[in-house]
């Protein structure tokens, strides 16, 4: 028992966003989304489908909705070959299964203010949930505190950022380090007819995030407790999609990287294809 809890606390280490979907800076709004992905992640290669809704509340006017983002591995596997004095090659098949989901709420008081400076600021606050069978990492509950700032630089184009922290909760008397971030992010439509409400979208989102104190093992001694996993790591991703006037629907591709140092170098790399309805 201890030991998996052990390889849990170092796999939520290891990159505690690798699979959190970033979603660009932008006022409270109703839409949905679902999305196929490959992911290459450490020399383990996956397919995921990922599902993303979010909910404005009518009776607030705009200024908070409800989202939720969920995810399901279907397959995921590592394949390795080699030819130093021999042939050697292996396919070594990894979990498949539910991934974390995530659920929140977004609120931005003063978004139907006039020429206020106040107008983009707001507050996101999430909940993610432990993964199922779908992955061995972020194993822990985790809340995250997310004041941010919208800013409508023209019609067109919504610039964004925040500062975040995340408070993992202890499970099996193991309790990972906090951490604090930094995330930006623009949405930019263009080719884009008012009128018929159809264009391109461009979306891009970057974070960082660094871990402000190690994890700790409380089985242990008060001077032994300390993991020594202190790290930090940058994530960034490219949306690109066209809206149609027929329907307010959008078809779209992304392109995600992760990069991260604890144990070493480590990278991984997604591309997806969406397809998104909103109001």
């Amino acid at each position: 028992m201890r030991g998996t809890s052990i390889l849990m606390l170092l796999g939520a280490a290891a990159m505690a966003y690798a699979t959190e979907v970033l979603h660009p800076i932008l006022p409270p709004s109703t839409w949905a989304s679902v999305e196929g992905a490959v992911d290459l992640d450490e020399d383990i290669y996956s397919a995921d489908m990922n599902v993303s809704a979010e909910f404005a509340l009518p009776m607030t006017g705009g200024k908070a909705s409800l989202y939720v983002d969920g995810a399901f591995r279907f397959l995921s596997f590592s394949y390795e070959y080699s030819t130093k004095g021999y042939v050697h090659n292996y396919c070594n098949l990894h979990v498949n299964g539910f991934n974390e989901t995530y659920v929140g709420a977004k609120f931005m008081p003063f978004v139907n203010e006039e020429a206020d400076i106040l107008k983009g600021a707001g507050l996101n606050v999430g909940w993610r949930f432990p993964p199922g069978e779908g992955s061995q990492r972020n194993r822990f509950h985790r809340l995250n505190i997310e004041p941010f700032y919208a800013f409508k630089f023209t019609q067109r184009l919504i610039l964004g950022t925040a500062f975040r922290y995340n408070r993992f909760f202890e499970k099996n008397d193991f309790a990972p380090g906090d951490e604090v971030g930094f995330k930006a992010s623009l949405a930019w439509k263009f080719w884009w007819n008012e009128s018929t409400q159809s264009g391109w979208i461009f979306d891009q989102v970057f974070l960082y995030q660094n871990r402000i104190h190690e994890s700790e093992n409380l089985h242990m001694d008060k001077p032994y407790r300390k993991m020594k996993d202190d790290f930090h790591g940058y994530k960034m991703r490219f949306d690109l999609s066209r809206r149609f006037s027929a329907l307010p629907i959008s078809l779209g591709l992304n392109y995600e990287i992760h990069e991260g140092t604890l144990f070493g170098f480590e990278t991984g790399h997604r591309i997806g294809i969406f397809l998104k309805a909103g109001i």
